[in-house]
This record gives C-alpha cells, structure tokens and sequence, in this order.
C-alpha cells in the first residue's frame, strides 16, 4: 500500500502548444451516494498532479491535464478531442480518443478509492517531484489560531494553490477556533485535516463538530500501545482515550491516522503498537524521528534516537509496515532540543506533514520541511515565487535531489530526501 501514486505521465505524444494556465483547479463528483473532492494542479510547464480526497493518483502531461480538466468539467468527449487537437500537435483523432479513455478511466476508479488517506512519501514520486517545476507545497500544517488570523492565511493559500491544510491543535483548543477554521477550509474546497492528542480531541463534542464542519481526516498521536510509555509522553489518562477515540472517528466516517514519535522508550513496543491500531482499522501511520547528533551526552539526549542508529530502525519499521500491510509516512525528523524536555517536543511533534509539505505559522511565515526553522518569506507580504525561490527553499531542493542512497540503506523510503543520519536534513 505504499506506492498508490499512479506512475503515469499520460499521455507522453506531441509538443506542447498551449497548456492549461497554472494553478489549482477545484471539483466535486458523487458516485453511489459518496461524493470525491477531485484537485487539479496544474504546473507552470503544463504537466499536473490529480489529486482524490487528497490522496496524489496521477502525474499528466499537458495533454492529459487538457482530458482530465475537460472530462471534470462534464464537456462532450468531442469537445475535448477537438480542444486537445487545437493545442497540441503530433496525434490522430483515434489516439487522442483512446487516451482520453485512459484518462477517463482513472478518474472513474478514483470516485470509489480503495484508501483516503493525505499526501505521500516522497519517493512514491518518481521522477522527483520537482521535475514537474512544482510552484508551492501539496500541503501545509498550520498552528491552530483565532478565525480573524486564520480566514485571512487559508484564503491566502488557496489563492497560492495549496489545495491540502493540516491544523496543528495545542493541548487544551479552542473548541469554536477549530470547528471554524475546519468550516473556513471546507467552504474554499480544501482538504482538512486535523493533528491532536486523543485527550484533546475529545473534549465535549468536539469530534463530531468537526465532522460535522467538513474534515477530512484526523490525525491522533500515538507514543505506544503499553500504557505506561503512552502517558508518560502524551500525558496521564491520555492512553484511556485511545481506541475510544479512534472508533468515534471511524463512527463519524472521518478517515483516521495515527502519529507516533519515534523515541528510545516507543520502538520496544513498536510492533504490537502497529498490530493492535490496525486491527482497529487503522491503515496509516505517519512516523518522526526525535533524533540526537552522535556523541551527544545521554543525559542530554534523553531518550532521543542517535543518528547512527536511524537507518536500522527505519528498515525494521518499514518492513515491519509492509508486513501488516498498513501505509506509512515519514515526516521530516525531528533535531533534539536540549532547552526543552524530550515530552515537549513529542507533543509539539514534526514540522509538517513531509517532503511535499512546508509549515506556515500563523503571521504568514513560510517554512520549508527541513534544515534550520528559517522562513523563506511571508505570504502577507511576499509574492509567492519569491518565497519560492528563497535560498532557504533552493537549498532545500538541492539537498533532496542530491544522491543519498548508500549501501547502509537502499531502497528506504525514509532516506529519499534526505540521510537521516545527517543532522542538514532534520528539522
């Protein structure tokens, strides 16, 4: 389950002659009573992205983003046979029907996905995803804060192109903040998505408000299924909450994700964590790493993974997921922070989602997944292309499209962006 994306670049004839306009393209279909929320990413070389409730299904080349537009937008299959012909060169009308068909087919089969679930690995995308010219994040995880300065920062992104928004909840919400900020991204089209500890989530009836307000998944962190190691990072009683909690979400047909902080005192349990959640119907998880420089003192590092040991432990976890057949993301990891205790920075979590995603704070500053927290510019007060091409985000890019491949780990997911054991990779 761990290469959902669909590796097609469709179709692959022609030169360009004039492609879709860049940006991001809203739709809502029903089949069978289940409505899919369908987002088009169109680059600025004409290629795209198609995306289901969030899920990445579709690489298209320009002609392909002309079918897939054309057929969202209920026009006669003679419309865009002709629409196709009038822009690109180079295919008979035969081909040019029977791609359309290709293109037909996959957005049919993602009106009934086989899984909902947010964002992907980045090297589920291949060629990379920066050879497509991407011009902003996938998504991005926002501190949850008041409507007056949230509306303004979602409104801003959408416009921008960012079709996917995580809100960040603190310990202890504000109940009427969240439901409003999961209302303010609905109403735009985005996909919303929630990060909380258990304990938090089910205050009063907050779960089913949200549901109510239009979210699309709800990511609850996990440290470990014993007892004992859960709330001695998550908080006491937090762990009774658990399975109740992920069974209320699943009762509100809200998809559920499970995070859990890779620290020394989870990986014993690790295994059975992993069994016991997807028994209860949990088919995704997302990892991060708190990780310490080697050599660093053991007081200091308090229960922090070392570097040298990241490799290792990613090929145990990703093997582990592959053999309960669940999904698994990585997210970037996580530098120790010795100001502050280890569960601090567990409940503050990862920076964002993973190597498609950046983090906003709630001013407009922009993040990139990786390297030193330094934005690359406000989204208030910057043009976009500027802040994307800030040094903090091209030495981001340079640094995932560089080999890090290495006889220590081939073929971990983990390390397609970056080395884990490099400390220029964390966040």
């Amino acid at each position: 389950m761990n290469a959902q994306l669909r590796r097609w670049l469709i179709p692959t004839w022609g030169k360009e002659a004039r492609a879709i306009a860049p940006g991001l393209y809203h739709y809502m279909r029903a089949s069978d009573g289940l409505y899919t929320r369908f987002h088009l990413r169109v680059e600025p070389d004409g290629r795209g992205l198609l995306l289901a409730n969030a899920a990445a299904a579709a690489r298209l080349s320009p002609a392909g983003v002309v079918m897939a537009k054309g057929l969202l937008e209920e026009q006669e299959e003679r419309e865009i046979v002709t629409a196709v012909q009038s822009r690109f060169k180079g295919a008979s009308p035969d081909v040019v029907q029977a791609d359309l068909q290709r293109v037909a087919g996959i957005i049919h089969t993602l009106l009934a996905p086989e899984d909902n679930y947010p964002i992907f690995n980045l090297d589920e995308l291949n060629p990379t995803v920066f050879e497509s010219q991407l011009f902003a994040p996938l998504e991005v995880s926002i501190p949850l804060a008041a409507p007056d300065q949230l509306v303004p920062l979602l409104d801003r992104l959408w416009q921008i192109g960012i079709p996917h928004v995580t809100f960040l909840a603190p310990e202890n919400p504000d109940l009427a903040y969240l439901v409003q900020a999961v209302e303010r991204a609905e109403d735009l089209g985005m996909i919303a998505g929630v990060r909380s500890r258990v304990t938090d989530l089910a205050q009063g009836k907050l779960l089913r408000d949200v549901a109510q307000a239009g979210v699309d998944h709800i990511t609850v962190i996990v440290a470990s299924m014993n007892e004992e190691t859960h709330d001695t990072l998550l908080g006491r009683g937090d762990y009774s909450y658990v399975l109740p909690m992920l069974a209320d979400i699943q009762a509100n047909e809200v998809y559920p994700m499970v995070e859990i902080p890779l620290v020394e005192s989870t990986l014993p349990d690790l295994g059975e964590t992993l069994a016991a959640l997807q028994t209860r119907g949990v088919y995704t998880f997302s990892f991060f790493a708190i990780v310490a420089p080697d050599g660093l003192d053991d007081e200091v590092r308090a229960g922090a993974l070392p570097a040298q040991a990241m490799p290792q432990t990613a090929d145990w976890i990703e093997e582990t997921a592959d053999q309960l057949n669940v999904r698994f993301l990585w997210q970037p990891p996580v530098q120790r922070d010795p100001r502050q205790p280890l569960v601090a920075q567990v409940l503050q979590g990862p920076r964002c989602s993973g190597d498609v995603a950046a983090r906003i704070e709630v001013n407009g500053d922009v993040i990139p997944p990786r390297g030193p927290h330094q934005s690359a510019g406000n989204v208030f007060r910057d043009e976009w292309q500027t802040i994307w091409q800030h040094d903090a985000f091209t030495r981001y890019r340079e640094r995932i499209a560089a080999p890090t491949r290495c006889p220590d780990c081939p073929g971990l997911a983990l390390c397609a962006a970056d080395c884990p054991r490099e400390a220029a990779g964390w966040a």
